[in-house]
């Protein structure tokens, strides 16, 4: 065999060394849900690893794969990625979601690291209130029931809001009202920084609205609380007044 001059072989190994970027990186493993059930006719599995350094702004994208789904899990994954844009400040994270042609079917709930060693993202099945919205089979009625139930949740907190703000002292009421601004701040920036794993994708009102009737509720239950202070308790802020119905 004939061996190819230096000049040649130098030529070979410079291709090469185009062909794969020095700075490429990757991440692999497998993502799953527990239900024994097949996916849908057309799911495709949507991986991202997003960089979360910036609580104030959308988590920055950067890299994603998406996997036509034929059978069911466990299924691999594999994002190839640019390290330059991981900084000493970045904080990067992988999520994953399984969208169908009627819209988003499961998603991850919890954020898992990207230095996570094989790491494996458990997928679970959205969930709407079919009782509130039984005729909801596009992902538009589902956007517009998760809405539905958001109004729902801030007319039961605005009662108690009014109940607690009649209550109170005139001195309390401006820090009062301060302390509700700073949780809408929070509820809003925590809800836009959970759409954001939808992206652009048409399930991401519904996500970004469960999840305001979610702390809605729970900021209720809260409030429910200052109104039932029990008598002695001097940690309570509220006078006592008669527990909101």
């Amino acid at each position: 065999m004939q061996i190819p001059p230096l000049r040649g072989r130098w030529a070979v190994l410079l291709c090469l060394l185009q062909t794969v970027p020095v700075w490429a990186a990757s991440v692999e493993g497998e993502a799953l849900y527990r239900e024994r059930i097949m996916p849908p006719a057309g799911a495709v599995l949507v991986v991202s690893l997003e960089d979360t350094a910036r609580a104030d702004a959308p988590a920055t994208e950067l890299a994603s794969s998406r996997v036509r789904l034929a059978a069911g899990p466990p299924y691999h994954w594999r994002l190839d990625y640019d390290e330059h844009l991981v900084t000493s400040t970045s904080r990067t994270v992988l999520r994953a979601r399984i969208e169908t042609p009627q819209g988003l079917w499961m998603t991850t709930d919890t954020v898992v690291s990207a230095s996570t060693p094989a790491p494996v993202l458990q997928l679970h099945a959205v969930q709407v209130d079919a009782d509130r919205c039984p005729g909801a089979t596009t992902q538009v009625a589902l956007n517009d029931c998760a809405y539905e139930g958001f109004l729902d949740a801030t007319a039961a907190m605005s009662q108690q809001l009014r109940l607690i703000e009649t209550a109170l002292p005139s001195a309390q009421r401006s820090q009062w009202r301060q302390v509700q601004k700073s949780w809408l701040a929070y509820s809003t920036k925590t809800c836009q920084f959970e759409a954001s794993a939808m992206g652009n994708g048409s399930a991401r009102p519904m996500v970004h609205w469960q999840c305001f009737d979610r702390m809605t509720r729970q900021r209720t239950a809260e409030l429910f609380r200052l109104t039932a202070c029990p008598e002695g308790d001097i940690a309570c802020p509220v006078p006592r007044l008669q527990r909101a119905p």
